[in-house]
């Protein structure tokens, strides 16, 4: 998992920032059902005028479109193994789901697949198997069929600074020419389940073998419990390497197990005593059990080994946030900005939204121009700070050249359209303050058009019926 992604999960709000960072955990596994449903009870606890609420439905909205892509493409799964029977039963579940024509559109093209495949399968097979019945497959296709086509952001764990080389790999066994053309490749899925990691990690893990590739296919659709079989089998061949016990770790976490991961993270501390990372997981999974005394203690016992871990340290500060002690969080996240070149433009990020939580503007302000000093790519940052310029500083004339910046970025690199319509919503307001009517109704109606998040209708409406009334 990503360190920061559960650092800035989790770092808002109490209740609700644990089910946040349960959200971002499922999502960063691509278990977009699991997600949307922490996310939903999320933004029950939280109040819609925190700092927090915008980016917290913005992650609902999303999850809701993913989990209903995913659906599909399990569907569409089913029926290339010819499992037409659960494809039915998976189309009617999601025509409950479907929000919009789009949707209702690519489960069209799913029952039209469905109808076609089934009329040729009968044909082949004598009128055997049709779209009313079903087949088992072969072992082969049953094993196609584990391999998910979703794409995981993250890996089961993230890349190691130092970690033995693998053992070599083991081959997958060879297919018949016809069911390979019919059925997902589990390895190019695997591929793709890791394509955001460095090429080299990605070589590394490849090289582990059937089991762990396998065992990371099961854990990227959210089967923690057969993820958890194959890790384990994974461990049997590669005892040395420690990154299937990170793995192992996680997926019994996701099962639920969270003593036994805890377990296996302190065989990896026996292993590796260089390694701090352990008690970063020990102090996440004591919190989610309701440990928080242990947590904290994890966490103090973990810098009494690694007094320089600035990971540690500012886990200590987002437990003290919990906690309902802010200045001290935020004490702690400094100092962890002092630790071994610690510069991390999400964490002055997320000190910037904290001081203006506290009220403290100035502060503020200078945590996020050092998070967009350190990485001036971040339309994330570069929306909170206009959206601070325009509400807290009336400063129209700066927000407008930071949300031209953030334009310029988007152009470049397609964002999520919430960040188009939220940029063209702040440069409305901003255009509105400087009485540049006809500039803020233009800006307010794209907004309007980009949107497709339900939570910011009212509002980018509410803007544009300001603008008309003047």
């Amino acid at each position: 998992m990503a360190i920061f992604g559960n650092l800035f999960g989790q770092i808002f709000g109490d209740s609700a920032a644990e089910l946040e960072a349960q959200g971002d955990y499922f999502a960063g596994v691509n278990n977009w059902r699991r997600a949307t449903e922490e996310y939903r009870r999320a933004l029950q606890r939280t109040s819609k005028t925190s700092v927090g609420y915008r980016r917290l439905a913005a992650k609902y909205d999303e999850s809701r479109l993913r989990s209903f892509d995913a659906l599909v493409e399990e569907i569409q799964s089913h029926i290339d193994v010819r499992e037409f029977t659960y494809a039915t039963e998976q189309i009617s579940l999601a025509r409950t789901l479907a929000e919009n024509d789009g949707q209702r559109e690519k489960l069209d093209e799913c029952e039209r697949r469905l109808r076609g495949t089934g009329r040729a399968a009968a044909t082949a097979t004598g009128g055997g198997h049709g779209a009313g019945s079903s087949a088992p497959p072969s072992d082969a296709a049953r094993a196609e069929y584990e391999a998910p086509s979703a794409r995981l952001d993250n890996a089961p764990s993230f890349a190691r600074t130092v970690r033995p080389e693998p053992a070599p790999r083991l081959d997958v066994p060879a297919r018949p020419a016809a069911s390979v053309q019919r059925e997902p490749n589990p390895d190019q899925t695997f591929q793709k389940v890791l394509a955001r990691m460095p090429a080299a990690e990605i070589a590394k893990r490849s090289r582990l073998g059937m089991h762990y590739r396998d065992a990371v296919l099961a854990y990227s659709r959210g089967d923690a419990t057969r993820a958890v079989e194959l890790f384990q089998r994974s461990v049997e061949e590669h005892p040395d390497e420690m990154l299937v016990l990170y793995d192992l770790a996680a997926a019994l976490a996701a099962a639920g197990r969270t003593r036994e991961a805890q377990t296996v993270y302190l065989r990896i501390i026996e292993r590796d005593p260089r390694d701090w990372q352990p008690y970063y997981e020990i102090s996440q999974l004591q919190w989610l059990d309701g440990l928080r005394d242990r947590a904290l203690a994890t966490v103090e016992e973990g810098l009494d080994r690694h007094p320089r871990s600035g990971y540690l340290v500012a886990q200590w500060g987002v437990l003290l946030y919990k906690m309902g002690e802010p200045r001290r969080a935020i004490e702690k996240f400094y100092e962890a900005l002092q630790l071994d070149s610690f510069d991390d433009a999400g964490l002055y990020h997320v000190i910037a939204n904290l001081h203006l939580e506290m009220a403290d503007e100035e502060k503020a302000r200078r945590g996020y121009l050092k998070a967009l000093e350190l990485n001036p790519a971040s339309v994330g940052t570069m929306l909170d700070y206009a959206e601070f310029l325009v509400e807290r500083k009336a400063d129209a004339r700066a927000a407008l050249a930071v949300l031209e910046a953030a334009f310029r970025t988007l152009r470049l690199h397609p964002g999520p359209k919430m960040h188009h319509a939220y940029r063209s919503y702040l440069s409305s307001r901003a255009h509105s303050m400087l009485g540049q009517r006809e500039m803020a109704l233009l800006a307010a109606t794209r907004a309007l058009e980009e949107n497709d998040m339900a939570w910011l209708e009212d509002a980018l409406e509410s803007q544009r019926q300001a603008v008309l009334a003047v």
